[in-house]
């Protein structure tokens, strides 16, 4: 079986750039030249699928495209009759995007997914996506990223349980301090409970503005609590919000289409995608 580094951004909390981490991240590694596959967990509105301009059809019916393997598949009963006869299943899960990576949706059963897991026996429920990856996704790519839920489901957790290394972008803001130690210790919590080495990996200060006096002390706060672990700080800028709207990051915009800010956005993101490709290790 061939290895392959994995990551999630993950953080119990909504609106940090957590999806736009990963999207960047992912095309930021394959501008390096690897392999990757980014895949959605985080719910039934596809954001990552969105930030490619990819629309995802519900009904299979209206404007966009259908999923024909849903990645709730993974989670269910059939998974291993699936697996075991479908000899193109994971070219049927992905989709291409414009600008390099391949992404697995999200998908309306995840919710369901989530509930059933509840009935599973404890030494199987949350080995499912790692057994995904481990059967289908090594072989292909050399690189996956998780996006994962804003809460500690048993969706969340098998994600977890797979990546083993959490990147956690946070905005300035005395929650987002607090919600990072919590973070921590919630890490060290589910590792003892699952009996896996699962920690933080790399923490990304967003939204990173260097006129206020939150944002500076927020990052000097990070440094000074996770110096090894911290990443560049993600300027904040409209271009983020603007290109996303538009389908694509920054990374398909050329120079003179973006602000400064966007530039120094773009830069950081490559370089925390060079940080966490040294800290991540291979399985």
């Amino acid at each position: 079986m061939a290895s392959v580094k994995r990551g999630a951004t993950y953080v119990e909390k909504g609106g940090v750039g957590k999806t736009t981490s990963a999207a960047h991240i992912a095309v930021a590694a394959h501008n390096m030249g690897h392999e990757v596959l980014l895949i959605d967990l985080a719910g039934t509105q596809n954001d990552l699928a969105t930030h490619f301009g990819i629309t995802i059809s519900e009904d299979g019916e209206t404007n966009g495209v259908s999923i024909d393997a849903p990645i709730s598949a993974v989670f269910g009963d059939d998974w291993a009759f699936l697996r075991d006869n479908i000899d193109d299943l994971l070219d049927r899960m992905t989709f291409s995007t414009d600008e390099g990576p391949d992404l697995i949706p999200a998908d309306p059963g995840l919710g369901g997914a989530d509930n059933n897991l509840a009935n599973v026996p404890l030494e199987e429920r949350y080995q499912k996506l790692d057994g995904f990856v481990e059967d289908l996704v090594a072989d292909a790519y050399d690189l996956v990223i998780f996006d994962l839920p804003g809460k500690e489901d048993n969706i969340a957790l098998n994600g977890l349980f797979a990546a083993r290394s959490v990147v956690a972008p946070l905005k300035p803001g005395a929650f987002e301090r607090d919600q990072l130690q919590k973070l921590d210790a919630t890490l060290a919590e589910i590792s003892a409970d699952l009996n896996i080495d699962l920690g933080l990996t790399l923490v990304i200060p967003t939204i990173i503005s260097s006129r206020e006096t939150l944002s500076e002390s927020f990052v000097d706060h990070v440094n000074s609590e996770y110096p090894e672990i911290v990443g560049e700080p993600v300027t904040k800028t409209a271009d983020i919000g603007q290109n996303q709207n538009a389908g694509r990051t920054l990374y398909a915009v050329p120079d003179d289409e973006l602000y400064a800010t966007g530039k120094r956005a773009r830069e950081a993101y490559s370089a925390n995608t060079e940080q966490l490709l040294t800290q991540l290790t291979d399985r």
